[in-house]
């Protein structure tokens, strides 16, 4: 009997010793994570967030933080818009098609949208379906920007923004350029639309969400509503402010769908699964790496994709004005995350893409980054140039008033050239982002603000110096 109780505690010994560690690592994963996301959250001064992780086919983790722009607490069920991550879905319901031998990747589109027309621009090659997934059509970013974000709603909205997409320009061969555009998803999404004879919003509820079982997971605004969606915030110099709630329906296939981590987490476990929505070989297509941007980085049908040995992975970033978001999947590891976030700006991009690089290294190597401290510099430059040009204005104005005798061509110069700045100004930055000024205005608002406050100075200052010059030379002539 002795030598059998013996045998029994010796035995739990070894049980536990090994059964201790395992469970004392996992606490310390999930402290890391905890730990990291609180810091991450104060320092980015981010309102609400949720994230969730599934890793060898279970919820490792799930928690939110914050709240939402009514104080109302975020869950795991609360909705965020989820930007650029709409297009892994949309791309999803394009190869849904592909398989139901609707659709064709190679097959032009005019076969598919007849009444939509592009420029080629002396081009041999027509734009193909492929073409739109891989970004690779030859239509602009800015194009893309032009049409995106603009509030549409209803269940036209789609037509009329291809409508105004109409006679587009091609600036590269289709398939030679990667460009990412929005353009690209939101012909998408009106494909769907002619092919299925549905809505694109019906015909990803019927086909796509509810298949994976994503019941609060919509693309219209009017369904986001009556869920409970709440718009974010937008960000001035890092200090959260609401936002004039964005939400733009003909957005839904390239940036407007709107989703939980709950649900997302689903869309994870199917990813990870592999064929269990789509086809074997049109899930290797649509998870596959398509077109190389640079060293390991691809871009696929609705991903960007690292072929990097032994740390081969998939994601894709979002954003619309007021969220951003995160999505990552490492089928090798067998893992995946979703991080939804309900703040945004321009100059605060690396926010989100440092949290994710951080949640990876947590859950890939069990530590923990420091988290950086982002800058404004952006807005802050601007700010200082505009108060500088507003005292300098003030200054030179207050130096001539006062002069008896001026040189009367220097400062005729000074306002003309303080007039066409002024109208130069907004045409520049344009030019130097690259975006259509709607876009500017919407991710980055305060420096818009900035900018058209400095605007007005410049041209008032120009009028002003003017006028003076011309009432002190009436003055001598009289």
């Amino acid at each position: 009997m002795r030598k059998v109780l013996i045998a029994i505690c010796l035995f739990c010994l070894v049980f536990f010793s090994f059964q201790f560690p395992a469970r004392a690592e996992n606490d310390s994963q999930i402290e890391l994570l905890e730990r990291f996301m609180n810091e991450s959250m104060e320092k980015y001064g981010i309102p609400g967030a949720s994230l969730a992780i599934i890793q060898n086919g279970e919820l490792m983790f799930q928690e939110s933080w914050g709240e939402q722009r009514k104080g109302t607490p975020v869950t795991k069920d609360t909705l965020f818009t989820i930007g650029s991550i709409s297009k892994p879905l949309t791309s999803l319901a394009i190869m849904r098609l592909v398989d139901d031998k609707m659709i064709e990747l190679d097959q032009e589109i005019d076969r598919y949208l007849p009444a939509f027309h592009y420029d080629r621009n002396g081009f041999d090659k027509k734009i193909t379906i492929r073409h739109l997934l891989t970004h690779t059509s030859g239509i602009s970013s800015y194009d893309g920007l032009d049409v995106a974000d603009r509030n549409l709603r209803g269940e036209n909205a789609i037509n009329v923004a291809v409508q105004n997409l109409n006679n587009v320009h091609l600036n590269y061969e289709p398939g030679e350029v990667h460009q990412y555009s929005a353009a690209n998803y939101l012909l998408l999404g009106r494909i769907i639309e002619n092919v299925t004879n549905q809505t694109f919003s019906e015909f990803m509820d019927d086909e796509i969400f509810s298949e994976i079982g994503m019941s609060r997971t919509v693309s219209d605004f009017e369904s986001a509503k009556e869920l409970g969606y709440q718009p974010g915030y937008q960000s001035w110099f890092g200090k959260p402010v609401k936002s004039r709630g964005i939400f733009d329906d003909s957005g839904a296939p390239y940036g407007y769908m709107v989703s939980t981590t709950g649900d997302m987490s689903k869309f994870i476990k199917i990813l990870l699964d592999g064929d269990k929505i789509l086809s074997k070989d049109s899930f290797n297509t649509y998870t596959s790496p398509h077109y190389h941007r640079k060293e390991d980085m691809y871009y696929g049908l609705g991903w960007r994709i690292s072929t990097e040995v032994d740390n081969s992975y998939y994601f894709h970033g979002g954003e619309t004005p007021d969220s951003r978001a995160e999505l990552f999947i490492n089928p090798q590891q067998d893992y995946g995350f979703i991080l939804l976030t309900n703040k945004n700006n321009f100059s605060e991009v690396l926010s989100t893409v440092r949290m994710r690089e951080g949640i990876k290294m947590i859950v890939e190597e069990g530590k923990s980054p420091k988290v950086q401290q982002l800058n404004h510099h952006m807005q802050w430059s601007t700010f200082i140039v505009t108060l500088f040009l507003l005292l300098l204005s003030s200054w030179n104005l207050y130096r001539l008033i006062k002069k008896t005798k001026i040189k009367s061509k220097v400062w005729i110069f000074i306002g003309v050239l303080s007039i066409l700045l002024s109208i130069i100004m907004i045409p520049l930055i344009i030019y130097l982002f690259n975006s259509p000024w709607n876009t500017i205005n919407l991710y980055a608002p305060a420096i818009a603000i900035l900018i058209k406050v400095l605007v007005g100075i410049l041209a008032t200052n120009g009028v002003l110096l003017l006028f003076v010059v011309y009432f002190k030379k009436s003055s001598v002539g009289d």
